[in-house]
C-alpha cells in the first residue's frame, strides 16, 4: 500500500511530537525566493526581500502549525528588470545546476543535478526552437527546470529553517558559471502544504 502525502506528514509530525497537525487542512502550496545577493543560497535572505516579485516568504521557517511536503523543486532565472527567464536560454544548454536541500542542519538532498538541456531529459523541459519565432516563444516561456520527487516527497516541518545551496557549471568544460545581477537564480518548492484549520482550532 502506497504512502500518501498526508500519511507522511502525519507520520513525521507524530515523530516530532506535533500532536495538533492532524487538526489542520492540507492543500497544494508553493514557496519561492531569488538569490538576489548572489550568495549561492536561496531562501536564507527571504526576510530581507519582502517583495512578492522576489519571494512569498517573510522567513525561511514555517510557523508552529504549518508544514510543506515538497513534491517538486524547480529553478528559474530573473533578469535585471525582474522578468522571469528560462534557465537554458539564459545560461546556455551546457549549464547545469547542482543543488543541496538543507532542512535544519541536515542535507536531505545532496549534489542533485538539473540540466539546462540534453540528457537526462527528466530534469529539463526545453522546446524546439528550429521552427521559427512561434516555437522560440514556447522555449522562452517553457516551464522552469524541475526535479519531481517520487513517492511521498520530503517534508519541511514547522519551526525548522531550510535553504537551498546551489552551484552552476558548464557540463562540457567543467567551468563554474557565476550568476550576476542581470541573471539571478530563483527556486520554488511546490507540494502539499498544511495550515491551521480554523474549523477545529478556533
Amino acid at each position: 500500500m502506497a504512502l500518501s502525502a498526508q500519511d507522511k506528514i502525519l507520520y513525521v509530525a507524530n515523530k516530532l511530537g506535533l500532536s495538533t497537525l492532524n487538526q489542520m487542512q492540507g492543500s497544494t502550496g508553493a514557496v519561492y525566493d531569488v538569490d538576489s545577493d548572489i550568495s549561492g543560497q536561496i531562501f536564507t535572505s527571504a526576510s530581507r526581500h519582502q517583495n512578492p516579485g522576489i519571494t512569498n516568504l517573510t522567513q525561511n521557517e514555517f510557523e508552529v502549525n504549518e508544514a510543506l511536503l515538497v513534491e517538486t523543486i524547480a529553478f528559474y532565472t530573473k533578469d535585471a528588470a525582474g522578468n522571469v527567464e528560462n534557465f537554458a536560454r539564459t545560461f546556455g544548454s551546457n549549464a547545469v545546476i547542482v543543488f543541496d536541500l538543507v532542512i535544519g542542519n541536515k542535507r536531505v538532498m545532496k549534489d542533485t543535478p538539473i540540466f539546462g538541456a540534453g540528457n537526462p531529459y527528466t530534469f529539463a523541459n526545453t522546446a524546439n526552437t528550429n521552427g521559427g519565432a512561434a516555437e522560440a516563444q514556447v522555449s522562452f516561456y517553457s516551464p522552469r527546470h524541475q526535479v519531481y520527487m517520487e513517492g511521498a516527497g520530503v517534508l519541511i516541518p514547522p519551526q525548522v529553517q531550510w535553504y537551498v545551496d546551489y552551484r552552476v557549471f558548464n557540463v562540457v568544460t567543467g567551468a563554474t558559471i557565476v550568476p550576476t545581477d542581470a541573471a539571478t537564480i530563483g527556486c520554488y518548492l511546490f507540494g502539499t502544504r498544511v495550515l491551521l484549520n480554523f474549523n477545529t482550532s478556533i
